[in-house]
């Protein structure tokens, strides 16, 4: 079961990747691609990090 604290860092972990990201569409409409691009690869690993992977102590 997910504790309360490790859900509000789940959360944080969330609104600070959707900020990035947001910040990295702005900068990339002005030809910055790099924020936009480092976002999307902190996504995908929190993603397959937090979201995908069973807990370890399942197995």
């Amino acid at each position: 079961m997910l504790s309360p604290m490790k859900f509000f860092a789940v959360i944080l972990a969330y609104l600070f990747i959707a900020f990035v990201l947001g910040w990295g569409i702005l900068q990339a409409v002005h030809g910055q691609y790099w924020l936009l691009g480092g976002g999307i690869v902190a996504y995908v690993l929190a993603f397959s990090k937090l979201g995908c992977l069973p807990p370890s102590s399942s197995h």
